[in-house]
């Protein structure tokens, strides 16, 4: 029995997480092949599907929660299919109780392994382990309520995985959409704003329509997702309906109940268990109207509050950008003023610097022009030198003879050192005058 209980663990555990898990990603993978390489290779199937990382993970995630549904189908539809298959012989041969439920149990346990894992298997187990267990069958009716109700428990317990990713779906597309703005308004250009606003608006709603898409994504997966959970649940409960009238049909009427109907006080009490079981079955119906209605009310604040959320985000975005805008052209204006003024004072820098120079070219033309008639004057003043010097070297040859030659030099001399104090600069010339002492010593002698 322990056994049985493991390998029924183990199954609902590999039915519940591990094979949805697999079969989902498989489905993911085959998915993105056809959209990359397949028919679905398609602008609006990249678009939605193939242009952000957020919406790789959605996919996935709906992908996973359609394999546990699909799964949860067809064990729902074999377990429909399998109802009139299982049925107990009834225990004619044998009076005791006990031993009836244990005659009972074995021939459960020699069905197919198919068979011992639906609901109407375990339902007539565990009512024949009570049965075993009290060695009585008084409260069995009550115990198959029970049971009942178990059943409806696992049978919510085993969407679990399927509210997970209902409810995380679209919250991973709002992270997709914050995410998705943050990095568009991260990737705006302050530089290609002020050069080009079109251009940067265009990236930027480029990058909020693939945010946004995120979002639109996750709300119909989940809606699609919602919609099949339904269905399903609505087929599991027909199914659990049809098991507890079998399981009614299989396990009342087979076994004694030791003079339970002909003792008043028991016939009262089970009157009132009855009773109690009607009030508690209205109660739960009850329950469940009330728990869909704060179901659905919650669905409709739900859907109110993203609306008046995008509406916020949408206003807040809207401020923000006119704020950024509005800052980005005072900078601009600011900057381009700044530069104007930096290009003026330049100018008139290189304007003065340019006057200096050609105040001081002028300058330095007209000092080389007096430079170059100095030149000129003393060039000609030079040549008239030579000649002169010319001549008196005649002159003092003629001279040399003469008794007055001592009067004669001095009177050149004179008549150089005017000259020298007229050319302001007398450098040495190669024509020297030459007295020889002892030419003319003789010669005045």
């Amino acid at each position: 029995m322990a056994d049985s209980n493991n390998r029924n663990s183990i199954g609902r555990m590999l039915s519940g997480l591990g094979w949805p898990l697999i079969i989902g990603l498989a489905g993911c993978s085959m998915f993105y092949v056809m959209i990359f390489q397949g028919p679905l290779n398609t602008p609006a199937m990249h678009r939605y599907f193939a242009t952000h990382p957020v919406a790789y993970a959605e996919v996935a995630m709906f992908f996973v929660g359609a394999a546990a549904l699909i799964l949860k189908l067809a064990d729902v539809v074999s377990q429909h299919r399998g109802l009139k298959k299982l049925s107990l012989k009834p225990p004619a041969s044998f009076q005791d109780t006990d031993t009836a439920a244990s005659h009972l149990l074995k021939e459960l346990s020699s069905k197919p392994s198919s068979v011992q894992d639906s609901y109407l298997a375990n339902r007539l187990r565990e009512a024949l382990e009570y049965v075993t267990r009290k060695g009585s069958a008084a409260g069995l009716d009550d115990e198959l309520k029970y049971l009942s109700d178990l059943d409806a428990a696992r049978q919510q317990d085993s969407y679990g995985l399927v509210r997970i990713i209902i409810w995380a779906t679209p919250m991973l597309g709002f992270l997709g959409t914050v995410i998705g703005i943050t990095q568009a308004l991260g990737d705006l250009d302050p530089e290609e704003l002020a050069n080009s606003i079109q251009t940067a608006m265009d990236g930027l709603l480029s990058g909020l329509y693939i945010a946004f898409d995120t979002t639109a994504v996750a709300l119909s997966l989940s809606i699609v997702l919602m919609f099949v959970q339904f269905l399903v649940d609505r087929v599991e409960t027909s199914l659990l309906a049809s098991v507890d009238e079998r399981a009614t049909h299989e396990m009342l009427g087979k076994f004694d109940d030791n003079g339970f109907h002909s003792d008043p006080h028991l016939i009262a009490v089970d009157r009132m268990s009855v009773a109690v079981a009607k009030t508690t079955e209205l109660l739960m119906h009850q329950q469940t109207d009330l728990w869909r209605e704060t179901i659905e009310d919650s669905n409709v604040q739900w859907r109110d509050m993203l609306e008046t959320s995008g509406e916020q985000m949408r206003t807040a975005l809207t401020n923000s950008l006119d704020t950024s805008l509005a800052s980005h052209a005072d900078r601009l204006a600011q900057l381009g003023k700044e530069a104007d003024e930096q290009v003026r004072t330049r100018w008139e820098q290189w304007q003065t610097a340019l006057s200096d120079n050609a105040r001081l070219l002028h300058s330095q033309q007209q000092e080389m022009v007096r430079q170059g008639e100095i030149m000129t004057d003393v060039i000609k003043a030079t040549g008239d030198v030579v000649k002169l010097e010319q001549a008196l070297n005649e002159n003092l040859h003629l001279l040399a003879g003469a008794k007055n030659f001592e009067d004669t030099v001095m009177s050149l001399s004179a008549a150089i050192h005017l000259l020298n104090s007229r050319l302001g600069h007398i450098t040495d010339s190669g024509h020297k005058v030459e007295l020889g002492k002892s030419d003319t010593q003789g010669r005045a002698a």
